[in-house]
This record gives C-alpha cells, structure tokens and sequence, in this order.
C-alpha cells in the first residue's frame, strides 16, 4: 500500500495539487491501493473531489500548526498498523512532524518542486528542511536544475533521482495532432500574474511585433499581484487593444484558446525567494500542438526542449525575447515542426498513463 502524506491535493488549486493527486490517480489506476491524508478544503468540493475517486482520502483541519500536527499523528498511527510498502509526501514540509522511527522499513518518496528549496543558508528553515529530508529514502527532483538545488542538503541515506511529473491531458486534448487555426498571430500565457513569468517582456515584445504582423493579439490567463502592473504597462505601451487579461476561465475556455494559440509563452526568470522548477504548463500546451518560448533560469529546460520543442531564452533580455518571438512567428515551418514534437512528448512522456512508470521504478527499483 502506498500512502500520501501531503498538504497539497485537490481541490484545493496550483500545480502541485494537480501534480500530486495525478499521481495517486495513476497509481490507483494501475492497480496500486492508495490512502491519502491531506488538509481539508471546502467541504463540499473535497466532497466531489473524495466520491471521484476510488481510494480513501483522510482531510484535517483547523489551526494550521495544530492541523500539522494531528495529520502527522494519523500518519504514525496507520503506518503502525502494517501493510503500508512506501510513503509519498508533496514537499520536505509534510515529513517534519513524523519521526524518522516511524518510517524504518518503509520507502520515503520525497517529490522536490523548486523554490520550496530557496531557503536561507545557515537559518533554522535551511536545518528544518535538512532533517526532514534526511528522512527520505529518494527524492525525486522535478528537472535537473532542482536536483542540484536540492542535492547540497542531502545526507547519505537519500537517492536524488530526476523524475520528470507527469500532467493529466488537459480538457479538449487528444493523442491525434490537431490542425491549427491559421491566421493573425495569437500568442497565450498561462500562470499566475507575478514578475518571474515574464509577462512584462512579451508586452514589451508587442509594439515591434504588431507593425510586422498588425492583426497579432496577446491572450493572458491567470490572476495575481501582479495583474495592475502589468495592465498599467500594456496602457504606456499602446498595446491594450492587442491584449486580454481573461483571469480564471474554464477549462473549456482554456483549450478553445490554446486550439487558437500560434505559440505558447512564459520567458520566465528568477526572483527573490521564487524560481521556475519545471513548469507543468509548457508540456500542457505541448498537448495542443503549441511550441513555446521559456526562460533559461530554473528547470524549464527539461520542460522545453530547446531548438525541438520550442525556444529556451534568457528571460531578463528583452531583446532575446522578442527576437524568439520574431523567430517562430516568420518561421511557419518550423513552428509546425516544433509543435509536432511538443505533441509527441506529451503523449509518449507526459500523459500519466506513461509518466506514472518512472514513479514505479522509483518506488519500487529494479
């Protein structure tokens, strides 16, 4: 039996939510007996959430340190009672309160996102996060870049392994590469509005952009801090005509736009205490057939194959940002070809029902 330990599980929204209850799901489907304990969330859509699904979800709530605290407690107990072969926690965080005696005998998967690892050299959050992954038996690294974050905090017992996530194929994707709606440039960003995506460089990309292709448009999903900063510059760049902040949509909505998008754009770039691990998204637009253009700090590199799947670019030039974006958009070939390979990853890497082996090898070596 495998049993999650996490703070983060739907319905509760991010990517790492997402990330870890795909992966109980796919464990589950491929036969493994899965129990989850995690924090609560709105009753009535954990409720959904918890009849969706065939395997046991534990929710607890309250005062977070003591909510913390009675979950580790529930953790002890049913490792006590036997049959439980490996434990998967979300981050560091959700081993801390379980003690390591708890945990002999038993495998420890640790996933690592990223920036749950920028922690303070020499603080006491740095000696927390030490001794909670000196608990763990592997931790799995979502791209190299957070490998290497992650690898200086290590004691001996703990394997560092690369296992890229995997994604549920997004609403409206298919395996059969889908014809692209041909005409005015479109350009998408999905994320959360805050300065490390780099949406501030595309909308300084647009008003070179709109007098080589005039009818081009910027759409942008996502709510944030961020959002007024960036409307303001849209408005001193006389570029508001040629964008839409559509905040949260459906789902529904988000794939008619990516069906529409002729490139996918997040020229990410590192911020104090914030850093791009991987970003889920890049390979969710690759469902579509859509190429994208990333940042180079952070592990988007294992996200977006550069000069196969899109561009890796640094994220802090504007120019390197819009010479990419000026690339791909004079290049319909290429493009095409790019988001053909895109396609491909993610169905043959990325879907689940592929990305979910590397877990079991993980879990299980040999």
């Amino acid at each position: 039996m495998i049993l999650f330990a996490t703070q983060n599980f739907l319905p509760s929204i991010g990517g790492t939510q997402l990330y870890v209850t795909g992966l109980a799901d796919a464990l589950a489907a491929r036969g493994h007996p899965i129990e989850v304990f995690c924090d609560a969330a709105s009753k009535a859509a954990a409720a959904a959430v918890d009849r969706a699904r065939s395997y046991p979800i534990r929710r607890f709530g309250g005062l977070r340190p003591v909510m913390r605290r009675k979950k580790a407690w529930a953790v002890m107990q049913r490792l006590a009672t036997g049959n439980v072969g490996a434990v998967i926690t979300d981050t560091w965080k959700s081993l801390e309160h379980i003690p390591a005696d708890a945990l002999q005998g038993i495998t420890v998967l640790c996933l690592a996102h990223g920036s749950e690892l920028l922690v303070p050299k020499g603080s006491a959050k740095e000696r927390r996060m030490r001794q909670c992954l000196a608990k763990a038996t592997l931790v799995a690294a979502n791209s190299r870049f957070t490998a290497e974050l992650v690898q200086p905090h290590l004691e001996r017992r703990a394997e560092l392994r690369v296992v890229l996530p995997g994604v549920d194929p997004p609403t409206g994707s298919s395996p059969e590469f889908p014809m692209r709606v041909i005409g005015a440039p479109r350009l998408l960003t999905i994320a959360r509005l805050e300065p490390r995506k780099g949406i501030d460089m595309v909308l300084h990309a647009l008003p070179a952009l709109a007098r080589e292709y005039p009818g081009i448009f910027y759409d942008v999903i996502g709510k944030g801090d961020d959002r007024a900063r960036l409307v303001q510059l849209a408005g001193r760049l006389g570029v508001n005509p040629r964008v839409r902040f559509h905040g949260y949509i459906s789902e529904q909505d988000k794939a008619d736009l990516l069906m529409r998008a002729t490139l996918f754009l997040m020229p990410n770039r590192r911020e104090p205490g914030s850093v791009e691990g991987f970003g889920i998204v890049f390979v969710e637009a690759g469902a579509f057939g859509v190429p994208s253009i990333a940042g180079a700090d952070g592990g988007t590199s294992d996200a977006v194959l550069h000069e196969q799947t899109g561009l890796v670019v640094d994220g802090d030039d504007p120019n390197a940002v819009q010479s990419a974006i000026s690339r791909l958009l004079a290049r319909p070939p290429e493009r095409e070809t790019m988001g053909a390979a895109a396609h491909g990853r993610f169905w043959n890497e990325f879907a689940w029902a592929a990305a979910v082996r590397r877990f079991e090898d993980a879990l299980v070596p040999g």
